[in-house]
This record gives C-alpha cells, sequence and structure tokens, in this order.
C-alpha cells in the first residue's frame, strides 16, 4: 500500500474524470495516496494496462471495474 505507481497517468487523479466528485480530495488522500489496492481505478490499470483507464469510474467504483476487467 501507499502511493499509487499509475498517479501520473490517472485520470481521477489528474482531474480528467467527469464528473469530478466534490469530495474529490478526500478520495486522493484514501485511495490514491494512501491504499491504492483498494481503487477501482488501480484495479483495471494493474489488470489491463494503464491505457485502459475509463473516464467515467471513480475509486469507489468496484462494481465498474470488475465488469471492464471482465470484459478485457
Amino acid at each position: 500500500m501507499g502511493e499509487c505507481e499509475f498517479m501520473g497517468t490517472c485520470p481521477f487523479f489528474n482531474n480528467k474524470t467527469s464528473p469530478m466528485p466534490a469530495n474529490a480530495e478526500e478520495l486522493k488522500n484514501n485511495y490514491c495516496k494512501t491504499n491504492n489496492l483498494h481503487c477501482a481505478l488501480y484495479m483495471i490499470a494493474s489488470s489491463l494496462g494503464a491505457e485502459k483507464f475509463p473516464l467515467d469510474v471513480l475509486p469507489t467504483e468496484k462494481d465498474k471495474a470488475y465488469a471492464i476487467i471482465a470484459q478485457g
């Protein structure tokens, strides 16, 4: 755990997710900077590669991550 290795390319961390939630900074602290293993975007990037980052998934949306990973 710790800082996410994908922070440089992650659309959520770089404010490219649409829409960005009001608590984005709190989520970044909880997921990107502290506990990346529980992040939906980390799950996608570590399974499929950072080039597969979606622009509409938040760190808390694991169900979306599972569906994206299942589709490959």
